[in-house]
């Protein structure tokens, strides 16, 4: 019997491990975008997402996991939302990425949560999740971390399928002193 439980905490433990390992760029699998700036940054993301040869956002950076969902946008841009004339902060700036999505994608965009939250270098920033419809029929849900640095916008953000397991690559954004 104790055989048993021994047995089914190992396969539990292996489990945990194997999700943490599946969610969390490992150092022997991640791969390093790198941004001279300014401000300059980087972005750890997983190791078997490809450079997508596709750009339809224009943004600085762009890949897919085998191509297709999820897909990480990394941009800098001055701080102008997309109508051209508003100015973005940080007390906007989620709402003025989901102003982005909708213009570029002509949907509706929810912004479903938005928290400040400080980066692993101490910058500030803001963590927010937006749910859309993609083309008309395919639900998408957007994490991204976002804040203004040196006068730019920086973010980084994973489109995925709602409820699929949220990529730290939008966290791992770190700016360099």
């Amino acid at each position: 019997m104790k055989k048993r439980w021994s047995l089914a905490a190992f396969m539990i433990l292996a489990g945990v491990v194997a999700v943490s390992l599946a969610l969390s760029p490992s150092a022997a699998l991640a791969k390093e975008y790198k941004y001279a700036g300014p401000p300059a940054f980087t972005v750890t993301y997983p190791g078997f997402y490809t450079q997508d040869a596709e750009n339809p956002n224009k943004v600085l950076f762009r890949t897919k996991q085998e191509g297709t969902l999820p897909i990480m946008e990394i941009n800098c841009l001055d701080p102008v939302g997309a109508d051209g004339t508003t100015k973005v902060t940080m007390a906007n700036v989620v709402k003025e990425y989901a102003k982005k999505i909708e213009k570029s994608q002509q949907t509706q965009v929810t912004v479903a949560s938005e928290k400040p939250i400080t980066l692993k270098d101490g910058t500030p920033a803001v963590e927010g999740v937006c749910t859309w419809l993609y083309q008309g029929f395919l639900n998408l849900q957007s994490s991204v971390v976002t804040t203004i640095k040196d006068g730019k916008w920086v973010y980084v953000v994973i489109h995925q399928n709602p409820g699929a397991p949220m990529w730290d690559a939008p966290k791992s954004l770190t700016f360099k002193k």
